[in-house]
């Protein structure tokens, strides 16, 4: 992660003023912020300050901690002392207009980040103020800006992935494809950006899951979307699904809007045979993204378990339209469509029944079933001409 980097500013004059146990305890806390170890290094720079309370190196990176603990009423007074240092001032602005974006103060949030200076960036604040226009439903403006976070730094997969999303909005379905496409290619970027998630998948790797999710289960007790869909990931790779299944609800709290959580969550309910979770989270994002391929498969493979048949027909023509090649689709959908030919050959209407036994065949061209039941009502619609 790159936080130490931007707050390690030049310490050299601060740290000679300190008292000896005072820096020691700054430097071990600045070890375990860097392992991401949020709360024991605010332990840290608490014992820092109780024996050196002038000490304001400890003070502002306990700031920090306090961010990240989500401990904001303790975080923004501290933030707000470090406003009126000219060496502080950028790195307070960014946390207090990220502090406003979570807490919906998004006036408060733009106005922050648009004051950070572009030629010294302190850390994405772009991505963010992409964030805030996004949320402000002000699309054009959100892509002009995170198309700047884009050539800023083009290895970040969440500017990519809300770029997306904001051409979804403005319904420029092509650009929005290829930017989710990049979001992919992207994410492992971000899982090897963090110390602690890479301790993480090391352990599941050397098949030690309890360990894995007791160095990352804390780490889902965010406001940053981002680290806990990357846990999502990485243990529903794993095929741990209820450990993904735990990141997956708290992406979906914070972010329901996104059609890519929605599915994650859906899959892995779908994998823990929760039909009913599957159901709802797949409708979801399909509803968000109605071209969403993979979303649209699985939420037709539901409705097909649950023989809710006219419906699963619907998404999974949808599904077979956006991807014809894929067998699962043609199968079920073949099928669907030959549930459909019964109930109106029940009725004795074979024109109807013809022609979807028809669209089936054609889908599952060497299944007799299909071909007989065709054969059938033929010879009954031959008998009406």
């Amino acid at each position: 992660m790159v936080l130490l980097v931007l707050i390690l500013w030049n310490t050299g004059g601060f740290l000679a003023s300190a008292t000896p146990a005072a820096r020691a305890h700054l430097g071990s806390g600045n070890q375990l912020m860097q392992a991401e170890r949020y709360a024991e290094a605010a332990d840290e720079f608490r014992e820092a300050l109780r024996d050196d309370p002038a000490f304001a190196q400890a003070r502002e990176q306990l700031a920090i901690c306090y961010f990240e603990l989500r401990d904001y009423a303790r975080s923004r007074p501290l933030l707000e002392e470090m406003l009126v240092r000219q060496s502080t001032g950028a790195i307070a602005t960014y946390y207090l207009g990220r502090m406003d974006l979570v807490e919906h103060n998004l006036d408060s949030a733009i106005r922050r980040f648009r004051s950070l200076s572009r030629d010294n960036p302190v850390r994405d604040e772009l991505y963010y103020l992409g964030s805030a226009y996004y949320k402000r439903r002000n699309y054009p403006l959100s892509i002009q800006v995170l198309k700047q976070a884009a050539a800023r730094n083009p290895r970040d997969s969440r500017v990519h992935q809300l770029l997306a999303r904001a051409y979804q909005k403005l319904g420029q379905s092509e650009q929005a494809q290829k930017e989710f496409a990049q979001t992919k290619r992207l994410l492992d970027y971000y899982l090897e950006g963090s110390v602690a998630i890479s301790r993480c998948r090391e352990s599941l790797s050397n098949g030690q899951s309890d360990r894995a999710w007791e160095l990352c289960g804390p780490l889902t007790d965010t406001d940053d979307v981002d680290k806990i869909v990357a846990i999502g990931m990485l243990f529903g790779e794993a095929e741990k699904y209820p450990q993904a299944r735990v990141a997956w609800e708290k992406a979906v709290a914070l972010d329901p809007d996104s059609s890519e959580i929605q599915y994650n969550l859906a899959l892995t309910c779908f994998h823990l045979k929760d039909v009913p979770g599957a159901r709802e989270h797949a409708a979801e994002a399909v509803r968000q993204r109605p071209d969403f391929v993979e979303a649209n498969i699985l939420y037709g493979t539901v409705l097909y378990m649950g023989a809710e048949d006219r419906e699963a027909t619907v998404v999974l023509t949808r599904a077979h339209e956006l991807k014809p090649d894929d067998p699962v689709v043609r199968r079920l959908l073949a099928e669907e469509l030959s549930v459909s030919a019964e109930r109106h050959a029940q009725n004795q209407e074979w024109r109807q029944a013809a022609a979807l036994l028809e669209k089936a065949a054609a889908l599952q061209p060497d299944l007799r079933e299909i071909s007989a039941k065709l054969a059938q009502v033929r010879q009954h619609l031959s008998k009406y001409r």
